[in-house]
């Protein structure tokens, strides 16, 4: 497994060795298509703590694609929860996933890598082709531009994020019409905050969050069931689970969808 080429100055592509027979088992489970699966791109905007939990286990299902989209760089508060190691320190997080990613592979898998945050990839024209994208970030204001951007392309997002306390989290699933995250949150439009340095973060609600937006990919790929399109998860209170199917908001401040 070795790098392919050099996108750009800064941008990497890489490529995954095919395994034949790792993809044995999970093609027994009812609604799995591989030959779907090893076509299809997702594109993750962010590659910290919700990512690493996701891009791997696309890697290991041999996904065709990813595309990793961060500005960000490696630090040692990272490592209790995010695909880096001591190596990484004071790389860039899109570039320094994308290598760590190639382990992972189980297939001929794509890694593309730009280390730059969403809007900055959009400014740059940056080719975002996929057939599914994850906002894994921690700020508003990306968010609402991923929201935009891939809703204007008929591109599903899956938008998630976990509280500060380490013990609750959501995914949202914004399709190609209907609700979108403004739906949601109608003042996310308005909020430009960015969190703090030092948040507390930790895996075990990442890994949990983590595996329901990767669930969430097969069912906007294959047919696998999802019968909600809003998601929450409570470590600590199993009553505050919950799941819903939300309707589009009338006057939503974000464009573009159809209200149904």
């Amino acid at each position: 497994m070795q790098k392919m080429f050099t996108v750009s100055r800064k941008s990497i592509l890489l490529k995954g060795t095919s395994i034949p027979g790792a993809e044995d088992r999970q093609q027994k489970i009812p609604g799995f298509d591989q030959g779907i699966f090893s076509k299809r791109r997702v594109v993750c905007v962010g590659a910290g703590g919700i990512i690493s939990q996701v891009a791997p286990t696309l890697a290991r299902k041999g996904v065709g694609g990813i595309t990793l989209l961060d500005d960000d760089v490696v630090e040692a508060s990272n490592l209790n929860r995010q695909r880096f190691y001591i190596k990484d320190i004071g790389q860039n997080k899109a570039l320094a996933l994308a290598e760590n990613l190639l382990p992972e592979c189980i297939a001929e898998t794509e890694i593309c890598s730009h280390p730059f945050r969403l809007e900055e990839v959009i400014a740059r024209q940056i080719d975002l082709t996929c057939d599914v994208a994850i906002c894994g970030v921690d700020n508003n204001p990306a968010r609402v531009a991923a929201s935009r951007y891939f809703r204007a392309r008929g591109i599903p997002v899956i938008f998630t994020a976990v509280n500060l306390t380490g013990d609750h989290g959501y995914v949202f699933v914004q399709g190609k019409d209907g609700p979108c995250i403004a739906c949601l949150f109608p003042d996310i439009v308005n909020d430009d905050r960015y969190p703090c340095p030092g948040t507390p973060a930790i895996a075990d609600i990442l890994q949990a969050v983590g595996s329901l937006a990767v669930y969430t990919v097969d069912t906007l790929l294959m047919d696998r069931p999802r019968k909600w399109n809003y998601r929450r998860i409570s470590l600590a209170d199993g009553s505050q689970d919950g799941s819903a199917l939300l309707p589009a908001r009338l006057h939503c401040p974000i464009p573009n969808h159809q209200e149904k």
